[in-house]
């Protein structure tokens, strides 16, 4: 009996093992692994950087992903995660930066930003809070350095203008336009 549930495990494994599918980068290295059916990705997935190294895995149902996701640095620690619904980010999301502490947080309906997102600098100390609703920047309601000072948050006011970044120091690095709510540059 217990050769004959052996046997039977041999094959089942042998043939799951049959549908596995490997995509790979010009170089030859692995780019990805995982299985299709009808034409379509189906089940688990890892895909991988060209130096080998896991570079994101998850589900796929008829070719779009499902549940959760996990995203990789090069250097192996987690580099975002969250959930997937027929193809479409949906849930809370985290981000973090390649020492392994938090780049931002928030929740995505559908694909599209919606609530309070933080914003973090490398240090861990936060530099911006953004209120988004379907995908659209409804408000900017902090905007600081490294030390928690207040900086210019830009003219962004129902949903037209800009909207500044800064490094820990408060040294502007970049000015992004925004239209109805949407990023425009």
């Amino acid at each position: 009996m217990i050769k004959k549930i052996l046997y039977t495990l041999i094959i089942l494994l042998t043939f799951l093992s049959c549908n596995l599918q490997k995509e790979f980068y010009e170089s030859g290295n692995l780019k990805g692994k995982g299985k299709f059916e009808n034409g379509l990705k189906s089940g688990k997935w890892k895909l991988f950087y060209e130096t080998g190294e896991l570079y994101e895995m998850g589900n796929y149902f008829n070719g779009k992903e499902i549940g959760e996701w996990k995203i990789y640095h090069e250097n192996g620690k987690i580099k975002q995660f969250g959930s997937f619904n027929n193809g479409k980010q949906n849930g809370e999301w985290n981000f973090f930066y390649s020492n392994g502490n938090q780049q931002g947080s928030g929740h995505l309906e559908d694909g599209r930003k919606t609530g309070i997102w933080k914003w973090y600098f490398e240090n861990g100390n936060i530099f911006t809070e953004r209120k988004w609703k379907d995908g659209k920047l409804v408000e900017i309601i902090i905007c600081v350095d490294g030390k928690g000072n207040d900086l210019d948050k830009g003219t962004y006011k129902n949903g037209l203008g800009t909207v500044h970044i800064y490094d820990v120091n408060g040294k502007l690095l970049e000015t992004s336009y925004f239209e109805k709510g949407e990023f425009k540059n």
